[in-house]
């Protein structure tokens, strides 16, 4: 069957299954897809369980799928030439609860309910509990999972416990990888080499359809093999449109037991992303290059229910919480437009920086700190990591001896600058600031007035998408239009939505693509092949 020709058979079919299904029986009001004949595609090859994605939670989800049942044929395909995704460039540090570096510190005390609390409090009640529960139970039996299958932890960390407290955690519960997301990946690719014969990875390999029966079950895949992804696209989430990325030869793929979407996020795709949130077009993203929109696009296009997709999360170069020392700036008119604490709102801070950059053209907004700024950081390791430049693109803060100095070096109007920051001293001094920033949480830091001065431009990173395609607690996608689970699909890590709503806390990223993808590999194994 051509391509051509089997897409326009796939419509009439769905036109045919929404006119004389019987729809009663399946339970759906109307199907939001176009439904497959099975018998009339000429399937190029089969498989038991395929995993599309191969970064943490796509090679977790291939291994206890293979695990879980020896005998079946488990493939991961990544469109990528290369492994790993998102995973790859992340330290992938990881809130675990119970681990045995936990107990070595005499934390005790500690527990998953603890953990859920922390991260509902930055949820904002948009999560979806019993999915945030399942990434809080899971984090022990995560961590364990990666140490039987190779990974280690870096002791360095915590001054050589291995465990650190991070901003937002109630409890020392956080630990690093060795080797960060690179070693994890490298880690696990090796024992699936290793130890599984039936797992098989592959790259350049595109999704571009899911295919689902006249039940709604997921029978297949459309992919075309050899896809090449190209670099130079302005935004890069044009690979996505056939019509500029024609490469690749199609294939049809038929999946017996379940799919697997393990895609990541969709972060580097600017038209996507700026269609849902306007802003958010030129903010700029430190995933990797593949991390566009092609996957949750084929979800929505076979009836996933996408949720969450106005929601994202910012990372700053420096920790959130030593913002507030210093003010944020307009380098056009030395006015601040932001209360820099803001309740330590990451989301809210660094949406405020890029609705202010979109009346100066894109240009930087500068962040300024005077010496008591710089003495209250509470992470000097992370503020000397960018006065020596090591703190990665847009990381570097300056030092200036003179305000007239700091105004040169960013073609600031001096005077303007200065009538600024009196007015933020003045309004500081009475707690009457014009942003509503509280004096009370500034400690001793309440003016711009002590030589040296510091100051970096303050650029937010959309380094986590929430939006994702909704699951249940066993990782099944949800139909949009019934509700209900749909057989033979799985979702986990960042390609699935509902874990943490409004912004996930630090360091859980990585239990929310590790236990759903546990979970998902197990349950796609389990599920009972179709013919």
């Amino acid at each position: 069957m051509s391509e051509n020709n089997s897409r326009r058979h796939f419509l009439k079919m769905g036109l045919s299954a929404a006119a004389i299904a019987p729809v009663s029986a399946l339970g759906l009001s109307s199907p939001a897809y176009a439904a497959a004949n099975p018998s009339e595609i000429q399937w190029d090859e089969e498989m038991d369980v395929l995993v599309i994605g191969s970064g943490m939670s796509g090679m977790i989800a291939a291994i206890r799928a293979a695990e879980t049942d020896t005998n079946a044929k488990v493939v991961v395909a990544d469109k990528m030439s290369r492994l790993g995704g998102s995973s790859l460039i992340s330290g992938l540090n990881m809130a675990v609860v119970g681990s045995d570096l936990q107990k070595n510190i005499g934390v005790i005390d500690d527990s998953w309910e603890l953990l859920l609390k922390d991260i509902e409090r930055e949820a904002k009640g948009y999560n979806h509990r019993e999915l945030t529960e399942v990434a809080a139970k899971g984090t022990l039996k995560l961590y364990n999972f990666l140490k039987e299958h190779g990974v280690e932890y870096d002791m360095s960390i915590g001054n050589g416990t291995g465990v650190k407290k991070l901003g937002g955690h109630s409890k020392p519960r956080c630990v690093w990888p060795k080797g960060g997301g690179t070693e994890v990946i490298k880690k696990l690719q090796g024992y699936c080499a290793q130890n599984l014969a039936n797992v098989e990875v592959r790259k350049k390999i595109l999704l571009d359809e899911i295919l689902r029966n006249e039940q709604g079950r997921v029978i297949g895949v459309k992919v075309r093999e050899k896809y090449r992804f190209n670099r130079k696209h302005d935004d890069l989430g044009d690979n996505d449109n056939p019509a500029i990325n024609k490469s690749g030869t199609v294939k049809y793929y038929k999946v017996k037991r379940g799919l697997v979407m393990a895609t990541g996020g969709y972060n580097q795709d600017r038209k996507f992303r700026g269609d849902e949130v306007g802003a958010m077009y030129n903010a700029a993203s430190t995933t990797q290059p593949g991390a566009t929109a092609g996957a949750i696009k084929a979800m929505v296009n076979a009836g996933f229910k996408p949720i969450h997709m106005t929601l994202f999360r910012f990372a700053f170069p420096i920790p959130t919480e030593d913002i507030r020392w210093g003010i944020l700036v307009n380098p056009r008119t030395g006015e601040r437009f932001v209360d820099e604490y803001n309740h330590n709102d990451r989301q809210a801070i660094g949406m405020a920086i890029l609705e202010e950059r979109r009346h100066i053209d894109g240009e930087h907004t500068v962040l300024i700190y005077d010496q008591k700024g710089a003495d209250h950081y509470h992470d000097q390791q992370r503020f000397h990591l960018s006065m020596d430049g090591k703190n990665g693109i847009n990381g570097t803060i300056w030092k200036f001896e003179t305000l007239q100095a700091l105004a040169d070096n960013f073609n600031m109007d001096i005077s303007l600058l200065k009538a600024n920051i009196d007015k933020y001293n003045t309004n500081m001094e009475r707690d009457q600031d014009e942003f509503h920033k509280p004096k009370s949480v500034l400690k001793g830091a309440t003016s711009i007035s002590q030589a040296p001065y510091y100051a970096m431009q303050l650029n937010p990173r959309y380094n986590y998408a929430q939006g994702g395609a909704m699951i249940t607690p066993n990782a099944e996608a949800v139909d949009v239009v019934t509700g209900e689970p749909i057989e033979g699909a799985f979702v986990c890590g960042e390609a699935s939505a509902g874990t943490y709503g409004y912004i996930r806390l630090t360091a859980c990223s990585t239990i929310d693509c590790g236990t759903f993808g546990m979970v998902a590999g197990e349950n796609a194994a389990k599920a009972t092949p179709w013919v």
